[in-house]
């Protein structure tokens, strides 16, 4: 399928590591310019390497903390002035910086949450907005969780805050459609790393020092009552499929697709 997207500019927040990393290889297999936000310069510098490898028009990494709307202006004006413009953004920036009962729950973590998710989003989004309505076409896609449809236990103030993210993809499709904007989100269950040996930065959940980690090794049974069954043999997604999924909403394929939340979940909502 020809996706329309040579040579097309796009930012993928988070993009080191995981799904960002998936959707930012995903992108360069279809010859795009592909911009990756982080925070890991030696995880970037790999990745970097990757994409080209890949086949990227061009590879750039910007370092940023997307939670800083400073920090995102700055970046919005390095890519306009490489590139000329921005043509798509992905809003992959994420996480939950703890696992509780949401009684048991530290406010500090909520601010952490809310920052990750739905902050980060709103902050790179609104960055980009006017270049994009000046040129009357535009991609936004947006990165929310199968947690933000039915909710996860103990991840209450996570699953909230993705439920925010797909509202805003609804709310601002609607208000930017007339500008030649699509806006719509990919919802993932349960991606893990495919190498966690190169697939991680040291900001990450799946890092050897990160989240993930520290509670297998202390809270195991809590961790695997969490998770939900798909209806396949395999239980957890790969980041090149939620890469597959960005790259269909950016392409010229879904020119007529907006406001959409798409769950790649392998049926987990049903099971």
């Amino acid at each position: 399928m020809e996706t329309g997207l040579r040579d097309r500019t796009v930012i993928v927040t988070g993009g080191t590591a995981n799904i960002g990393k998936g959707i930012a290889l995903a992108f360069a297999a279809e010859v795009s310019k592909v911009v990756i936000v982080g925070r890991d310069e030696v995880q970037a510098e790999r990745v970097l390497k990757q994409l080209l490898d890949a086949g990227a028009a061009a590879a750039f990494w910007q370092a940023a903390d997307v939670t800083d709307r400073v920090q995102v202006d700055t970046v919005m004006k390095a890519v306009v002035e490489k590139f000329g413009s921005i043509d798509i953004l992905v809003n992959n920036v994420g996480g939950n910086v703890d696992m509780d009962d949401f009684v048991d729950s530290a406010p500090e973590t909520w601010d952490q949450d809310i920052a990750l998710n739905i902050t980060s989003t709103l902050n790179c989004t609104q960055a980009v907005l006017p270049g994009m309505i000046e040129k009357a076409s535009g991609r936004i896609i947006n990165i929310g969780s199968t947690a933000g449809l039915i909710g996860d236990p103990k991840l209450a103030v996570y699953s909230a805050m993705k439920g925010a993210v797909h509202a805003f993809t609804r709310v601002l499709a609607k208000e930017v459609g007339k500008n030649g904007i699509t806006v719509n989100a990919v919802a993932p269950y349960g991606t893990i790393p495919q190498d966690p040996e190169a697939d991680v930065s040291s900001g990450s959940r799946f890092h050897p020092d990160g989240l993930i980690y520290r509670l297998m090794a202390t809270r195991r049974d809590e961790m695997t009552s969490v998770g939900r069954h798909t209806l396949l043999e395999r239980q957890t997604a790969f980041p090149s499929e939620i890469g597959a999924a960005a790259v269909y909403f950016a392409s010229d394929a879904a020119a007529f697709v907006t406001g959409q939340v798409l769950a790649v979940d392998g049926g987990t909502q049903l099971a």
